[in-house]
């Protein structure tokens, strides 16, 4: 019986002394590992930062040169290379930057690491002041601050009459994508595009890290979904102002 207790005595103390080595080594591993992934995403942000601003630059004259081929009997919003898109966001769009860029090769995003909703209505007058807003508007605003439905007024009313499709949020403990959807009921030409639906079936996939911003996976759907959802907004745009002519 002494000899049964003792072997006993002996395993569990292995199994206590087995699951203490595993937790120490997962307290140092775990943050270690969270710590690495972090600074790679922030990494990762630094350098779109800087590509984003440059890109502007290069950019930003498209916005005001005529298109140079007339669309003959097509629409050119079927044609995402040659739509000059605007669009104006904070870290989440900038993750996605060069896959937006390929997509939209004569587009021009404007995206800024911790960007709110306020900074992004000022960066939208600037451009309206300038007489460069495009053909089409985008808005990834939702993340860094509690938005009001008259935030997204104000942002349609700044938009020249264009049409506007905004991009929900994912991975944000707040209401923005419900108001948003809101105002966006109240106007025939704002559209909502629904990036939180399929990034939380393919968070493994397409989210870095952090739970919020998209990898490079994630971030050529990002640019495909915001593709797909623009595609056929503006064949009903189309559609509903030639009706109406």
């Amino acid at each position: 019986m002494k000899l049964f207790k003792k072997v006993i005595h002996l395993i569990l103390t292995v199994t206590v002394l087995g699951f203490s080595v595993y937790g120490a080594y997962a307290l140092v591993t775990k943050p270690a590992e969270a710590k690495a992934a972090q600074q790679e995403v922030e990494t990762m942000l630094k350098e779109n930062q800087e590509k984003a601003d440059e890109m502007k630059k290069e950019q930003e004259q498209k916005l005001t040169e005529d298109t140079e081929e007339e669309v003959q009997g097509d629409s050119l919003f079927k044609d995402p290379k040659r739509l000059k898109i605007v669009g104006i966001g904070d870290s989440v769009m900038l993750a996605s930057l060069d896959a937006l860029y390929e997509t939209f090769p004569s587009g021009y995003f404007d995206a800024v690491f911790g960007r709110t909703i306020y900074e992004g209505q000022e960066a939208l007058e600037k451009l309206e002041a300038e007489d460069k807003l495009g053909e089409v508007l985008l808005f990834s605003l939702g993340t860094n601050c509690q938005i009001y439905e008259e935030d997204v007024e104000k942002l349609i009313e700044h938009s020249g009459g264009r049409p506007t499709f905004w991009l929900s949020t994912y991975g944000v403990s707040n209401d923005s994508n419900e108001i948003v959807q809101r105002v966006i009921a109240r106007h025939d030409d704002a559209y909502y595009i629904d990036w939180e639906t399929p990034a939380m079936e393919h968070i493994s996939e397409w989210i870095s890290s952090d739970a919020l911003h998209p990898n490079a996976v994630g971030a050529q759907a990002y640019a495909e979904i915001i593709k797909k959802t623009i595609t056929k907004g503006m064949f009903w745009y189309e559609f509903t102002h030639r009706t109406e002519e």
